[in-house]
């Protein structure tokens, strides 16, 4: 019975991880990537260690996935750039956040640091150390503050 499990148990797994890499995703190394992505995590995360890359293709566009050993995610776009910087609970680096953004965060929440910001269409949405979410558009207006 516990062998019937524990077969059952890995094909699952293996079938999750199929899934999960399927459509596109591939994983490949930190040399792979575009060379502004592998800049920004040279300069801003060096002394992480990096776990997983991969890159997924979604139509005729590419993305590129990082995952640090620390649980830090790092989303880039085709040419690099980044999308999404999420430092979990601890502050995502300051240079990453637009001038404007920080310093609203900084009069506006001075005790409380970004720990999530993402590049959209229409500006950014930032996630603060609370838990608290701000968006704001290309000009840097605030459109929305929630949770």
């Amino acid at each position: 019975m516990m062998k019937t499990i524990k077969i059952l148990t890995m094909t699952l797994l293996f079938a999750f991880q199929a899934v999960a890499c399927s459509g596109g995703d591939k994983v490949i190394t930190v040399e792979a990537l575009p060379a502004a992505a592998q800049t920004l995590i040279g300069k801003y995360f060096g002394g992480k260690q990096v776990s997983l890359v991969k890159k997924d293709k979604e139509g005729l566009k590419t993305y590129y996935d990082v995952v640090m050993a620390d649980g830090t995610e790092l989303e880039f776009d085709q040419s690099g750039a980044w999308t999404d910087v999420d430092c979990k609970n601890k502050a995502v680096p300051a240079a990453i956040v637009p001038e404007a953004i920080g310093k609203y965060v900084a009069d506006n929440y001075a005790s409380l640091t970004i720990v999530q910001i993402e590049r959209e269409n229409y500006g950014y949405d930032i996630e603060l150390s609370n838990g608290l979410d701000i968006r704001f558009d290309r000009d840097y207006n605030v459109t929305r503050v929630g949770d």
